[in-house]
């Protein structure tokens, strides 16, 4: 008996696509970082053209830029392109809460609850809530049913955590706000109308944008004053 299954190509290309895309979504890959395909090539000992591809599908969901005479960086997106981002994010996801309000069953009620409590175990690791947080949203646009939606939520809404500590970094108090939000959501879509569920979303989400524009106003300050 072979003590290995075989690897399928499908199966690595995909593997190779979800290292790096949570390498950039953690952080560990830096906002405005440059990355190359020779560099891939030798941490994940993976043939380039595996590696072009995983980039090409990261780059289509907006996760890296690639330029012909730049290479290929991870997203840093201006204060404008993350206000229209979350422009774009209320009104979708106002959209996939309603739907998934009418598709809801209680076995993904007990999903949502249960979610949430990760959430809350969580309040004190920002890193490991920012990506929880993201799980708690996808699972939301995938209760909706309606796969263009969750794909265009994904794409609006994944450069956004992309962004790294810059959209991430926030006190223990704006964690705790945050979850406060998130409860407050998870109950209306369970138990309150489709109404109350779209509200209480776009509110949350209001809040995270106010939030990541002062989280940008600091950054730049301090790049502008660390600059020679």
């Amino acid at each position: 008996m072979a003590i290995f299954q075989t690897i399928r190509q499908e199966s690595t290309r995909h593997k190779v696509y979800v290292a790096i895309r949570e390498a950039i979504l953690s952080g560990r890959l830096r906002t405005g970082e440059r990355i190359t395909e020779l560099q891939l090539t030798r941490e994940l000992n993976i043939s380039r053209a595996i590696i072009r591809e995983a980039l090409q599908q990261l780059a289509h969901e907006g996760l890296v830029e690639q330029n012909a005479y730049k290479g290929t960086r991870i997203v840093c997106l201006s204060p404008e392109q993350v206000d229209e981002l979350f422009s774009l994010r209320i009104l979708l996801e106002g959209e996939a809460i309603r739907q998934a309000k009418v598709h809801l069953q209680e076995g993904d009620r007990e999903v949502l609850h249960a979610m949430l409590s990760r959430l809350e175990d969580a309040t004190t690791d920002g890193d490991l809530y920012a990506k929880l947080d993201l799980s708690l949203h996808s699972k939301i646009w995938e209760l909706s049913r309606n796969r263009t939606l969750e794909k265009l939520l994904m794409q609006v809404t994944a450069p956004l955590f992309a962004m790294g500590g810059i959209v991430r970094r926030a006190s223990l108090r704006g964690i705790q706000r945050a979850h406060a939000d998130h409860t407050v959501v998870v109950s209306a879509l369970c138990d309150g109308t489709a109404d109350e569920a779209a509200e209480a979303i776009r509110a949350h989400i209001a809040q995270n944008r106010e939030q990541v524009r002062a989280n940008f106003k600091l950054f730049v300050e301090t790049k502008r004053d660390a600059a020679p």
